[in-house]
């Protein structure tokens, strides 16, 4: 009986220890092959894309009103999954601001969508392509005198997709910079702590 005892012991710590090994799938080569442009291959993107993304701009641009409490702009400026980002990101506000009333961090707002406390003083369409449902504009801000970032410049990806008809934001990049670190709206909308 033992001997059993001893042999059931031995298999419940060698199995799971097994059952944890990577199995190699395929061969792993050292190189991606690259393919044929095919049907999601880079093109210019529409100009319909490009006005969207102006006009975000130009809503985005001032301080009333504000993205975060019109629902009619989110309508008809935000993709859904953005929306819901979005609204979380309103919750956790709402929990941080319970937690640190005394805080000066302000609730989501248009300043959240051009990553700035401080509006730039212009701006310029760098590139606008379309990689299958997806339209990147790249965008080029810049703050003149006068404002918290003399000189700077700034370069975002505003990614947009199509729905229901109409070209809606999805994301937007940052890139690095002088007075900013990379990032993504919707990564910073999903976070669970504020700011």
């Amino acid at each position: 009986m033992r001997k059993i005892a001893l042999v059931l012991l031995l298999l419940c710590l060698v199995v799971p220890v097994g059952a944890q090994r990577k199995k190699r799938v395929g061969n792993r080569r050292s190189d991606i092959r690259e393919e044929a442009a095919g049907k999601d291959s880079i093109i210019a993107a529409p100009a319909e894309c490009t006005q969207t993304v102006r006009d975000l701009i130009r809503y985005l641009s001032r301080e009333k009103p504000d993205i975060a409490s019109d629902k009619q702009a989110q309508e008809r400026w935000l993709s859904p999954d953005l929306k819901r980002g979005l609204q979380h990101r309103q919750d956790v506000y709402k929990d941080f601001a319970k937690n640190e009333p005394d805080s000066p961090e302000g609730p989501p707002s248009n300043a959240d969508f051009l990553n700035t406390w401080d509006n730039p003083t212009s701006y310029s369409i760098a590139a606008a392509r379309r990689v299958g449902e997806r339209a990147i504009i790249d965008v080029v801000f810049k703050w003149g005198p006068g404002t918290q970032y003399p000189g700077d410049s700034r370069l975002m990806s505003f990614v947009i997709v199509q729905e229901a008809g109409a070209w809606k934001l999805d994301d937007i990049y940052t890139y690095r910079g002088k007075f900013v670190e990379p990032g993504s709206l919707t990564v910073t909308f999903q976070r669970e702590n504020y700011p």
